[in-house]
Parts: structure tokens; sequence; C-alpha cells
């Protein structure tokens, strides 16, 4: 995973520039707050907005991930998007990336429900989704020697590491920055990456099953 020599990924190449073209959009500020209102709150669905939409309930986790937070968050989630999606993509197929991603998108949103289900913030980025291709890369490739991590234990272990890791250098940006948002920040993130750890390995039988 050097970012240089890259494997080809057509739906990746779509899902990326999908994204940053919703971005772009939501430069205006009518549109972006007509889309937010279809966006995942964990309060919504506390105080049952399931019963009263559940169509826009069902899929505010998905509409959530081309939701754009900042210019910055895009472009960097779609950068590391593009890199994990297309090995991914490699692995698990053009079908099991969408997979990977639409798992990460309710992961993300599972974790808050769970862990923060009062919380009135709308989750706007792919975030979910983008950690959730990085978890399935992890799971398919493994963690790249470059990455800090110990080097005696299982994969698991590593990724979970390497997961500790993220999760002090998230929340000292944060600290550093003033706004400290668990919800958004690092739960949202941390269930898409659990969910691209749990969909690799029975994607990829999935994909090879008459080999």
């Amino acid at each position: 995973m050097n970012g240089i020599d890259l494997p080809r990924g057509r739906v990746t190449d779509a899902l990326v520039a999908f994204i940053f073209v919703t971005a772009m959009l939501q430069l205006v500020v009518v549109i972006a707050m007509t889309a937010a209102r279809y966006g995942f709150m964990p309060f919504d669905v506390v105080a049952g907005a399931w019963r009263q939409d559940p169509v826009r309930t069902l899929f505010s986790p998905l509409v959530s991930q081309f939701l754009m937070a900042s210019i910055f968050a895009t472009l960097l989630n779609t950068i590391f998007l593009l890199i994990a999606g297309r090995y991914v993509e490699r692995s698990v197929g053009p079908v099991g990336l969408i997979a990977t991603f639409v798992a990460g998108a309710y992961g993300g949103a599972l974790a808050r429900l769970a862990l923060t289900p009062h919380s009135i913030l709308v989750t706007q980025s792919a975030s979910a989704g983008l950690y959730a291709l990085v978890g399935a890369y992890l799971t398919l490739y493994g963690v790249p020697t470059i990455l800090p991590v110990p080097r005696h234990y299982g994969r698991l272990a590593q990724i979970a590491a390497l997961a500790g890791f993220w999760m002090l250098i998230t929340v000292a940006f944060m600290l550093a920055s003033g706004v400290f948002e668990l919800s958004l920040g690092v739960i949202d993130p941390l269930g898409g990456l659990i969910a691209g750890l749990l969909v690799a390995r029975p994607l990829l039988r999935w994909r090879y099953r008459k080999a």
C-alpha cells in the first residue's frame, strides 16, 4: 500500500468521484441545509423518528456518508478511500467494496446509537465507510510495515494497537482545536472500522466460493 502503484478500481474511483461531487454541491448553503435533514442523528431514532418516517431513518446512515463536514475532511477522506478502496476492490470485487462501505456506514451509526444515543449531531462525512475499507484492508493485507505497531503479536492485536494509536491522535487533535466530540470523532469511525474487520473475510470467501 504505497500510494504510488495502485491497483485499478473503477467502482472505487466512481465512489470517490460521487462523494467529491456531492460535497461540492453542498457548498451551496441551501443544498447543504436540505441534505442535512436526511442524515443520521442518534437522538432522532431514540425519539421515535423510525415510526414517523421509517424510510428516511433506515437510509440516513448511508446518506450521511455523502454529507460534507468540511472541505478538508472531504479531501482527506477521498484520498484515503481511493487508496484503501482500490486494494479492497481488487480482493473482494466491486460488489464486496460497496458492501463493505455500506456495512461501515451502518456500523458507525449503530455504534453511535448504542454508545451516545442522545447525541443531536448529524453524522457528516464518509468516515465510517472509509474506516470500514481500512479495516477490510488491514484484515486482508495486514498492517503495513511502516506503521508503528508491535509485530510480535497477531494481526488482530496489531489492528487493535493501531486503532488505539489512531484514537489517541484523534483526541489530541480535537483537544488542540478546542472541539471535542466523542460521538462523531471517535465512535462513528470506530464502528465503521469494526464493521470492515467483520465483513472482509466473509466477502472474500463469497467472491471465491466457486473457485
